[in-house]
């Protein structure tokens, strides 16, 4: 069976540059049958050939002239419109001769969570998931990370694309090249109550609450460790997959 791997995180996460590096390694390195999917109707030049573009339908200069929207508001409605496109999007490749191909990765708005939380892609998702074994990849943007409070906050909205799509997710450090303090992501995938001892200016409310959020931290980590990948370097695909392969080896395979 096709697997399918849905890249999200915040915007600058490096999402893009990441579909890029992982499609061309598993392309070049293990001989995979390798589709595209561009979602993402703001993105000007993604340097991938995609199967499929979202932006055959429209962009979101096209919705911003139309509905009179700004940059937001034209994310929110191409998450819409993506539902009102299903059957013409579900009825192109690689989704229409799914059987045609090993793998297929998909690359998501910029503005995640202008996407992920909304209804329509609950919809797009669980369709999406019927096809194929599917998996969300979530990128931490490893340079945005100074303290523990990032980190906590980076994890939280992981276990909120957990909740919100049901699927199976895994955490990626992104940007590993560009990282600010990689002890403190690490950990915060592998041990994360060893942060408890990291912890040095946070006052007030985050200080009495980032222990209580650590404690369920610890218990949606799940049998993970810390990935990093860089897409500037090409380093860690070799890494990724694996874990992706593990995350399969319970619903299938990842050839």
């Amino acid at each position: 069976m096709v697997s399918i791997i849905v890249f999200t995180g915040p915007a600058g996460s490096g999402k893009t540059s990441l579909v890029k590096a992982y499609s061309e390694w598993v392309r070049r390195t293990l001989l995979l049958r390798t589709a595209v999917v561009n979602l993402d109707p703001g993105v000007e030049e993604p340097g991938y050939k995609p199967v499929l573009d979202i932006r055959d339908f429209f962009t979101l200069r096209d919705l911003m002239v139309k509905y009179g929207l700004g940059p937001n508001g034209a994310f929110i409605k191409s998450s819409e419109l993506i539902a009102d496109y299903m059957e013409d999007i579900l009825g192109r490749p690689p989704f229409s001769n799914i059987e045609k191909w090993d793998l297929v990765v998909v690359d998501t708005p910029g503005q995640m969570e202008a996407f992920i939380f909304r209804p329509a892609s609950s919809v797009f998702l669980r369709r999406v998931s019927r096809l194929g074994n599917t998996v969300l990849v979530y990128l931490i943007d490893s340079p945005s990370i100074e303290s523990v409070t990032d980190a906590v906050t980076l994890w939280f909205i992981y276990v909120l694309l957990q909740v919100k799509t049901g699927l199976p997710t895994i955490p990626v450090i992104s940007k590993s090249d560009m990282a600010r303090n990689r002890e403190i992501v690490k950990l915060l995938i592998e041990r994360p109550m060893d942060l408890l001892g990291l912890i040095r200016d946070d006052t007030g409310f985050a200080g009495d609450i980032i222990p209580d959020l650590l404690s369920i931290a610890l218990k949606t980590m799940g049998p993970l460790r810390a990935v990093e990948v860089s897409a500037l370097n090409k380093e860690g695909m070799d890494k990724l997959h694996a874990l992706l392969h593990e995350v399969f080896c319970a619903c299938g395979d990842l050839t």
